[in-house]
């Protein structure tokens, strides 16, 4: 039988992501979602909107801290798979075109703000993107962007093509990023790089503090992940 697309879709995210189900993933997903909170400010009754929520894999964990998440995707297939995960507030539609009143949410997140395309069409769905989070944002409220830098790009490039200048997709500078926010009246706060750090040493240190002591000393270009927040 012809798999399904949503089998499909699992089966990509089982691949990707089995190693992520040992401890060291999980530890890795909590710290990730630990810095999304933090720099967000969620709280128990904040009202919080993904973005391009995919299968909801860092949302299982992002709902522990808030009793107000809505998850936004394009594909209806992906949110068929978050709906099965027992997601509740599930919403079809492009992050180009939010489908909300203005000033709704004390916190809005995109973690992957670097989509497929041409550079002109990357630049027009970021700002595009970015000017929906801040209008559907309240007034002081959290807006962050998260995304895979130019290191991460060259190590996905050298590990699946053998080259890496390998440009399958454009990863989006943090100076694009920023340079987005500014256009779009968002002052930025906080610019923070999660570096990868062995498991050994996560295990024994409070990450959130290594974590900002690195993102001091690298550029906002290594990473391999970065996160901008900003404020309305």
């Amino acid at each position: 039988m012809r798999e399904t697309k949503i089998e499909k879709i699992l089966k990509w995210e089982f691949e990707s992501r089995k190693r992520r189900g040992s401890p060291k993933g999980e530890l890795q997903r909590e710290r990730f979602v630990h810095h999304l909170v933090a720099l967000g400010d969620v709280k128990a009754e904040s009202r919080i909107l993904s973005i391009g929520c995919g299968t909801g894999y860092y949302e299982l964990i992002v709902e522990r801290y808030t009793n107000h998440l809505y998850c936004l995707d394009i594909s209806r297939e992906t949110l068929q798979i978050c709906k099965g995960r027992k997601f509740e507030n599930l919403i079809q539609a492009s992050s180009f075109y939010l489908p909300f009143k203005s000033d709704v949410f004390d916190c809005v997140y995109a973690l992957s703000l670097s989509p497929i395309g041409s550079g002109q069409a990357n630049m027009y769905s970021r700002g595009r993107t970015i000017k929906e989070m801040k209008r559907v944002t309240k007034k002081d409220g959290k807006i962050i962007v998260g995304h895979p830098t130019t290191l991460w790009k060259q190590i996905n490039g050298l590990l699946k093509y053998g080259n890496p200048d390998s440009d399958t997709f454009r990863v989006s500078s943090a100076r694009e990023i920023r340079e987005s926010y500014k256009q779009n009246g968002i002052a930025i706060q906080c610019s923070m790089v999660l570096p990868p750090i062995p498991y050994v040493i996560l295990r024994r240190v409070n990450y959130l503090k290594i974590d900002k002591v690195l993102s001091r000393l690298l550029l906002g270009e290594i990473g391999p992940y970065l996160f901008v927040c900003g404020i309305k």
